[in-house]
């Protein structure tokens, strides 16, 4: 997400990664699997030991309502518990509780590290300014050329909000860039990458 009050001025913050059907609906209002469901995800985060999975979250993941705990506990039980290949389950004898919950939290970091959507833009010359003014197309274009992913373009009053693109999961922990988007730009006409505060 774009939000010009968090994060560095030449990053996109996260705001999710959201598990969606083969149609490229969403999963549901409540997470899918209500034995996993955690208030306290920064604890847990916090606990495991991954300073750097910590420090990463703080700066990359901030809450636009000043609470990362509650934000992140949110996205984990809306989603997290969606995505199919990090059930417990899943890992076998191996399991140790709470792995799931950080191998979530990491490999959304892993995408937005791997995809740096700031940096495609920038190479195509697309920086923020009050100003200048972009189109969709420019910034879909930018990003299929730098990363080679498909994207919406979300706007709100004019301005970027949001970026959203998809992938499929291979072999558990793969994610695969999928080559079209279940969801429509909402920036209709030219509108404004704002700089950061």
């Amino acid at each position: 997400q774009w939000d010009t009050g968090l994060g560095q001025s030449d990053q996109f913050t996260l705001h999710g990664l959201w598990p969606d059907t083969c149609t490229g609906d969403q999963t549901g209002d409540s997470g899918f699997d209500n034995s996993r469901i955690y208030t306290n995800i920064s604890s847990i985060i916090e606990e495991s030991g991954d300073a750097e999975l910590v420090d990463a979250m703080n700066l990359h993941w901030p809450s636009n309502k000043g609470d990362n705990n509650a934000f992140w506990s949110h996205e984990w039980n809306k989603h997290g518990t969606c995505v199919s290949t990090l059930n417990p389950r899943c890992y076998g004898p191996e399991y140790k509780k709470y792995r799931d919950v950080i191998d979530y939290f990491s490999a959304v970091l892993g995408l937005r590290k791997k995809y740096d959507l700031y940096k495609a833009l920038s190479d195509k010359g697309i920086e923020p300014s009050d100003s200048e003014q972009y189109t969709a197309d420019e910034f879909k274009r930018a990003l299929r050329d730098g990363l080679g992913i498909e994207a919406a373009i979300k706007c709100k009053s004019g301005r970027l909000e949001e970026i959203w693109t998809w992938f499929v999961v291979r072999d558990a922990a793969v994610y695969v860039p999928v080559n079209q988007t279940f969801a429509s730009d909402t920036c209709k006409n030219s509108f404004v990458y704002t700089p950061k505060d």
